[in-house]
Order: structure tokens, then sequence, then C-alpha cells
């Protein structure tokens, strides 16, 4: 049974590193035991993390900087059950992962073993698929079939909407395979790229919806790059403005305007037709303003058809925003004429005062200032809403976010998956999520990621007194939370730099500086001196 289970496991990996897995996040334990060695003889690209939930949101961070599958690997029982939010998160945020759940076999299933749980499909509809393979059944036809099958799965991780899978793998005692064995030699599967087109009839329509139109595009969240130069031909092509979400990596490579500019837009210029790409933008109120002034809304994107929670997108174009902005910049097509000038000069945007004291409000227009070749990561909650309103970065920059499932969990370990390329790499978060998330201080430490993160420390949750809750009784308690938190003793504990920051001119040197390691910088706020434009991003 070890010769087979060896051997198996020896084409599962192959067949894996066939579709491109190249990373492997493995969280350690006895079940996993011959997953474990074997990647490790294999000499893979494999981080260690012992924490399940950390390990989960660290691969999801990997897959989205290098935008290809990453393998899971984690031992039975409740360990299973802690990659459950990460997967939920790529499921939601389309992140390609591949989750690797070793199990107890079939004779110790509901019969009181330890370590034992139902396995099986237990990620529900937040996978695209799930399969159980016995690696350890000596047949011919299993060997093939996981030489054939496990390629499948893994590809169907990569094609729209793309996702999680989950492979169940029983295994019995004893869990040492031979190692030094001759690895097996897997046949490569094809599987091609496809470029797809509106038919002459769809885009005959859509040239008549768009010709002499008022255009606008709006680009939500994203980790798939977009064709910058495509999008500007087209862009100009339409005479339209772009409204860019702050996680879909746009500003700084294209003109935009802001997103609340369309609030105070004239009747006269309002858009008549909106081209929109990407996932749900963090702007709450985007989406409900264009489908009261009931604009129409073209949706676009393999990965986000049927995704509008404001159901008001009644076309949608199921191809890739690339395909689709290439047909469109060959197609004799104009929008109206100088609506995109008409709109930037509706609209002139006050300069900033600089603020001696830092504030959280500051935070935006000073990381505006990265170098290009740094990364940005955005927790959620009042963060990412801060940064939506008033980033506008000098060069293009890569920002992140997870925003599928709006969790504030794994904030810490996904950015420090993110930043195993080796980029320099910043997280703005609130005091809350880095909490949530301190196992993740010890990845970034293991894998000597250059981090550096920034808590804006409210003693709670911040965003909690601009809801109606706010005026409850028992808000401090029960919404409020305050942790009371140590950051300089968090430092410490991983030992990483730690400095407490109180004026603009401070933090803006250490923009400018070089750091290696990890670093944390403290800027204090107060959550009874909230700004009151807060409430118009709120959701």
């Amino acid at each position: 049974m070890t010769n087979v289970m060896t051997n198996n496991l020896k084409h599962l990996i192959s067949a894996c590193e066939n579709q491109e897995v190249t990373n492997f996040v493995l969280s350690p334990g006895s079940r996993n035991t011959p997953l474990a060695l074997l990647l490790a003889e294999r000499n893979v690209n494999l981080t260690v993390a012992v924490d399940e939930r950390s390990a989960g949101f660290f691969a999801l961070g990997l897959a989205k900087a290098s935008r290809q599958p990453v393998a899971l690997v984690a031992t039975s029982g409740t360990a299973t059950a802690n990659y459950a939010p990460a997967i939920a998160e790529a499921h939601s945020f389309h992140v390609p992962l591949v989750v690797l759940t070793t199990d107890r076999p079939q004779e110790l299933q509901e019969i009181g073993a330890p370590q034992t749980i139902p396995q099986a499909g237990m990620y529900t509809t937040n996978v695209k698929e799930a399969l159980t393979i016995n690696v350890q059944e000596a047949a011919a036809d299993v060997t093939e079939y996981i030489d054939y099958q496990v390629q499948q799965l893994v590809h169907q991780t990569q094609l729209a909407p793309r996702g999680p899978v989950q492979i169940n793998l029983p295994l019995r005692k004893p869990l040492l395979p031979e190692l030094g064995t001759p690895w097996p030699v897997v046949v490569q599967q094809d599987f091609g790229h496809l470029n797809t087109q509106l038919d002459a009839a769809s885009l005959a329509q859509l040239t008549q919806r768009l010709e002499h139109k008022r255009c606008l595009i709006t680009i939500g969240p994203t980790d798939q790059p977009l064709p910058m130069q495509l999008l500007q031909e087209v862009a100009d092509q339409l005479n339209a403005p772009i409204i860019a979400d702050v996680l879909s990596s746009v500003r700084g490579s294209v003109s935009t305007v802001p997103v609340q500019q369309i609030l105070k837009l004239p009747e006269q210029i309002q858009p008549e037709i909106v081209l929109r790409f990407g996932g749900t933008p963090v702007s709450a109120r985007l989406l409900p303003w264009l489908k009261q002034q009931q604009i129409p809304v073209i949706q676009i994107g393999s990965d986000h058809l049927g995704k509008d929670h404001s159901r008001w997108a009644h076309t949608s174009y199921n191809l890739s925003a690339t395909d689709f902005l290439q047909q469109l910049a060959t197609t004799d097509i104009r929008g109206a004429a100088h609506y995109r000038a008409d709109w930037e000069h509706s609209f002139q945007p006050t300069p900033a005062a600089d603020q001696e004291q830092l504030t959280a409000q500051e935070l935006p227009r000073l990381l505006s200032h990265l170098a290009p070749e740094h990364q940005l990561f955005l927790a959620n909650s009042l963060t990412v809403r801060n940064f939506d309103q008033s980033f506008a970065p000098a060069h293009p920059m890569r920002v992140h976010g997870n925003r599928g499932a709006n969790g504030i969990d794994g904030t810490i370990s996904s950015t420090v998956g993110v930043a195993a390329n080796q980029h320099p790499t910043w997280l703005v978060t609130g005091d809350l999520a880095f909490f949530h998330d301190l196992t993740g201080l010890q990845l970034a430490r293991q894998t000597h990621a250059n981090l550096t993160i920034v808590v804006v420390n409210n003693d709670g949750g911040g965003i909690f007194s601009l809801l109606p809750q706010a005026q409850a009784p028992y808000f401090e308690q029960l919404f409020g939370t305050p942790q009371v938190l140590n950051l300089k003793a968090a430092a410490a504990f991983v030992n990483a730099q730690y400095q407490r920051v109180t004026t603009t001119e401070k933090f803006r040197k250490l923009v400018q500086e070089a750091w290696t390691g990890l670093r944390i910088i403290e800027v204090s706020a107060n959550r009874a001196h909230l700004p009151a434009e807060y409430p118009e991003g709120l959701g």
C-alpha cells in the first residue's frame, strides 16, 4: 500500500505542477505526512504555516499577486474547517486555489475516531468542484484518472468564473511514503487559450446604443489587470470619463475621476449609458445612484456575470474585459463629442491643505507618493472606504484587498502572501483587523516579507460609530469593542520594528525611505472624531 500511495501522490503533485501550480502552502499535521514529505523531496516552493486560517489567507494573497493557482495542504479534522473563511473569500473574489484535504479512511468516519469530521464536500458551494480520490487503491486506472482529472480540476480554477476546488484524500496508515524513488512523468494536458467576441448582431446593437451617447466607464475591484492602452483607446473613442475603484489598480495608469463626483453632476451631463467592469465597487452609493437615475448599465466580464446586487445591469457580456476592449477598439464608434471635457469642467477639485498632525484621512494622500514598485493592501471597513475617496497615485500601483466577502479576518496573512513576490508592500489596517490576525505577524517574520503595517488605532470598531447602532444602548460593549492593544509589545513579540507617528512630515519620510523586514507604524485616531463625509460611502 505504501508503494501505491507514494506513486499516486507523486502523480497528483506532478499533475498540479503541469497546470501552473508552483506554490504549495502546508499546514503540518499527522494525516498529511505523506504529502508533506513528498513536497519537501520535490523541492517545490513550499511555505509551512502552522495556523490553518492564516495559511488559507496567505495562499489567497499568493494567488492574488501571482495570478496562478496555489495549493493548500491540510491535515484531517477541524484543521480543514479553518480554511473555510479564505475559501469563501476566494469564491467571492474569483481567486484560484487548489485545496488538498487529507482525511481519515471510510472505516473511521462517524464512529468516534479522533480528528475526524465530514470533509467530503465540506466547503459546499464555495468551491467550483469537490472530488474524493483514494490514492491507496492499487489499480492502473486510478493512477491514470489522477493524471487526467487533477489537471482538469486545476484548470477549472482558472476558468471564468475563477475560484477554488477541493480534492479530499482519505489515507490509511502507514503514512510514511517511500522517499528517494523516481518521480513519474505525467503527460501535460493542453487546454489552449480561447478568445471570444460578440457576434455581428450583438456588436451592431451595442454600437447603436453607444453611438453619440454620453458614456461613462466604471471599473470595480479586480485582481485581473486590464489592458491599460486598450482601455484608454476605448475611453478616448467614446469621449468617456473613467471612474476607477481603489482596488482596480487602474488609478495612476489612465486618467480617472473621483467616484463622489457622479453624485454632484448636473442633470444635463449625467451619463446616458455605463460600461461596467470588475466586481462590486467599494462605494456603496454608485450602483444605487445609477439605478435611481435609470441609467442603463452594461456589465462586462466573465468572472462577474450575474454579480450585480443592484439588479440593474440588464445587459451582461460573458467575455473577458480584454476581449471586449479589443473588439470595441477596432469598431467604428464614437460617443458624445466633448462629453469627457464637459464632465471634467464641472468638477474643480480643491487641493488638500497640508496638515501638521497625522490623521487617518491623510494616509491616502501621503501613500499616493509610494514608488511604482511598491504594493498596497487595504483592510476592509473604514480603511478601504477612506482610500477609495482620495487615493490618487502618481504612478500605476498594484492595490489589493479582500473585497469578496468583505471580512476583516486574515488581512495580515493575505498581505504577507502578496509580499511573497519580494516587492516592498504596505498594509493599512484598523486595530481590530490587526488584532484578528496576529498569527499573520509570525508568518511575515518567517517568510522575510518586506512589509510595513500601518495600524490606525482608534481602539475599537470605528465604522459602527457611523451606523444607526451608534445610538443604541450597550454600544461600547457590543459594537465599539475596545481591545486596549499594546502595538509596541505586539511588534516586539515578533521582533518587528515599531514606531508611533503623529506628524505628516515624519510619515512622509517613512514613505520615502527604504526598509527591510517587518515594521509596524501606529497612527492614533479617535472614534468620536470621524469626519462627516464617511456616511456617503457606507452600505
